[in-house]
């Protein structure tokens, strides 16, 4: 069988298709033949796909679909067609069954199966629906006899996903992936110390996806993993929890294992809940060796983080403002404009809190809030009549508050008496140009990850006129 990373979405950086490889892993642990195809950086995909198929002649090939779009409020981009070009130059070269699956088909399996054309979706943990599914199709099973969603809820109790995640196979990035194009372009090695989620934020589909309830990987297997960055010859980790710093015992025994075995290697995160920011947190992350972290305050008006049900408020960021202090890392605050119920005056309480920030920190604005399967905003914008109760939301969809124009919150935003050049927007993340930082910095030695210079970039940016 066959494992397809269809990622190729590659600003600001390349991504290592941690999901897709952990697939891999755990099918040759279940005894199948299984080789690894990687389109990240194909400039061509569609051929590179049929010639691999059609000289392997694989009897199921397993597509990874990580997103659906690019989220940009902005400047919207879907991914399906290109997605749906890959399955058609799948079936001009061979007769395999098709599976999809990955973090955007667990959002909506039926409605992509419809809409790209295929019969079988694995949802949720694919460690163990997937290989799960290859037994049933290896028995003889009859792929018609499987058709629709296939999950680990649906079988047996077995398969049930797992309180602690160590038992699952780790990824074996190095087996599946050449290592030399990732390097070059300074990726971090994905670290995933948890699964699921005990918050219930309005917009966020991790609990749909990963459940309610937290999961957690050892503190000496987080650490064994941060040493592999090293084996691998990569020169830093990004974690990539639904939420960091939480539970506080166990990301502080996770960081505190780092230390023992840290090799140098670089450590960023960009979902710092601001909850998690204690003192102790702080000493182990320094203790680790972490180099930059983003802090998902989403907004500086405690209407809105009371609209988006976040577990904090504008006090709460105000304390990790100050704590962070101590952290030795360079800081980059999230917000989130356009939630329910935002206007003027919660625009402008953002503003004030950007404000306020240190000076030298950075801050990321997105604007519009994009709707998602199984959310509480796909609840309200039903309501508010922005989308209609049969909606898949496959295609990209967004929320803007109808109190406040987006051109009338840019310009709020765009107006505080905050460092211009240390201000970033999605839109910016996706230039033309994002890509290059990264290997530019590798090869001048800079201690990744490049967001932490967006100051300079920005600069340079703005004297080209770019």
């Amino acid at each position: 069988m066959l494992v397809v990373n269809t990622n190729r979405e590659r600003s600001p950086q390349a991504l290592l298709p941690l999901g897709a490889c952990c697939v891999a892993s755990a099918a040759v642990d279940a005894g199948h033949d299984t080789r690894f195809l990687d389109l990240c950086f194909a400039r061509r995909p569609v051929p590179i796909v049929e010639r691999t198929c059609a000289q392997f002649q694989p009897d199921v090939v397993g597509l990874s679909i990580r997103n659906l779009d690019n989220c940009d409020f902005c400047a919207p981009r879907s991914y399906l067609c290109d997605y749906a070009e890959i399955i058609k130059a799948i079936r001009r070269s061979c007769s395999a069954t098709i599976v999809i699956g990955g973090p955007a088909v667990s959002q909506a399996p039926q409605a992509l199966l419809k809409r790209l054309g295929c019969q079988i979706a694995v949802a949720g943990e694919g460690e163990r629906a997937f290989p799960a599914l290859l037994g049933v199709l290896g028995r003889g099973g009859d792929p018609a006899s499987v058709v629709g969603v296939f999950t680990v809820a649906s079988q047996a109790p077995a398969l049930n996903p797992p309180k602690d995640l160590d038992d699952l196979p780790d990824p074996r990035l190095g087996k599946w992936l050449d290592m030399r194009a990732y390097r070059a372009w300074d990726s971090p090695l994905p670290l995933q110390t948890k699964r699921g989620c005990e918050f219930d934020c309005a917009h966020c589909c991790y609990p749909a996806l990963e459940g309610r309830a937290w999961r957690l990987r050892s503190p000496e297997w987080v650490a064994q993993q941060v040493a592999e960055a090293s084996n691998l010859g990569l020169r830093w980790v990004e974690f990539v929890d639904s939420v960091f710093g939480w539970p506080e015992e166990h990301s502080v025994a996770s960081c505190e294992a780092i230390a023992r075995v840290q090799r140098k290697i670089a450590l960023a995160t960009l979902d710092l809940n601001p909850v998690g920011c204690t003192d102790a947190l702080i000493e182990a992350m320094n203790a680790a060796g972490f180099t930059a972290v983003g802090v998902s305050a989403d907004s500086g008006a405690d209407k809105m983080l009371s609209a988006l049900n976040k577990p904090f408020r504008r006090q709460d960021i105000a304390s990790a403002v100050e704590r962070l202090r101590k952290l030795k890392a360079r800081k980059l605050w999230l917000f989130m404009i356009g939630g329910p119920g935002e206007n003027e005056e919660t625009v402008r309480e953002t503003a004030d809190f950007i404000e306020s920030l240190p000076l030298t920190d950075l801050v990321l604005v997105t604007y519009g809030v994009r709707v998602l399967p199984n959310t509480r905003l796909r609840e309200t914008a039903i309501a508010e009549g922005i989308i209609s109760e049969d909606d898949p939301l496959i295609e990209p969809t967004f929320y803007f508050s109808n109190q406040i124009a987006p051109e009338r919150a840019r310009g709020i935003i765009a107006a505080a008496r905050f460092p211009s050049a240390n201000m970033v927007t999605l839109s910016d993340t996706s230039h033309g140009l994002a890509s290059l930082p990264p290997r530019l910095f590798r090869l001048l030695g800079a201690t990744p990850p490049f967001w932490r210079y967006v100051r300079a970039i920005n600069r340079l940016r703005r004297l080209a006129r770019i």
